[in-house]
């Protein structure tokens, strides 16, 4: 996930990854398990050089686990070229509502990982996807380490209370 901005009421659904065409659509890969759920979406806010800009969506369909969109006022593959990188990003209101025991990714940053016996290990500073499991990278002062996302590791995810609980396999830190 690395380095960027956090706003307060707004996720990051998608990054920009290329243009697609000439007439000014984008290919942006999505972060999210429903991207149907978001084909109706009418405005993402683009951050452009870290700042935010409201952009009107005229059409959004998938294509090979990524959208392509159209933007309002984008015309040519020019014009498309400059959102490369820019991060796509919601208003919280505007997400899917989450089931029973789901959660964003992103609030694991910023969690507390104890283990079974309380003893703190660090905090949750970024998330890295796998194919296989997400892997949660831990700091504590200078010393860092990788916990997957594994039923035998893993014991107990308390978003509420931000906090992971984990079993500290022999070579896990």
């Amino acid at each position: 996930m690395g380095d960027f901005t956090d706003y307060d009421e707004l996720t990051w659904l998608a990054t920009i990854t290329g243009v697609h065409g000439v007439t000014g659509a984008v290919r942006a890969k999505y972060f999210t398990d429903t991207p149907e759920y978001y084909l109706n979406t009418s405005l993402f806010f683009v951050e452009i050089e870290k700042q935010l800009h409201q952009k009107n969506v005229l059409r959004i369909y998938t294509a090979k686990k990524s959208w392509i969109i159209h933007f309002e006022n984008f015309n040519s593959r020019d014009d498309a070229e400059k959102l490369k990188g820019c991060r796509l990003l919601l208003p919280d209101k505007k997400l899917k509502p989450l089931e029973k025991n789901e959660f964003f990714i992103h609030q694991l940053i910023g969690c507390r990982v104890e283990d079974q016996n309380g003893c703190f290990l660090g905090e949750v500073t970024d998330l890295l996807e796998t194919a296989a499991n997400v892997v949660y990278k831990v700091q504590k002062g200078k010393n860092e380490f990788l916990v997957p996302d594994v039923p035998h590791v893993v014991l107990e995810l308390d978003i509420e209370e931000q906090r992971i609980i984990i079993n500290p396999i022999p070579g896990l830190i």
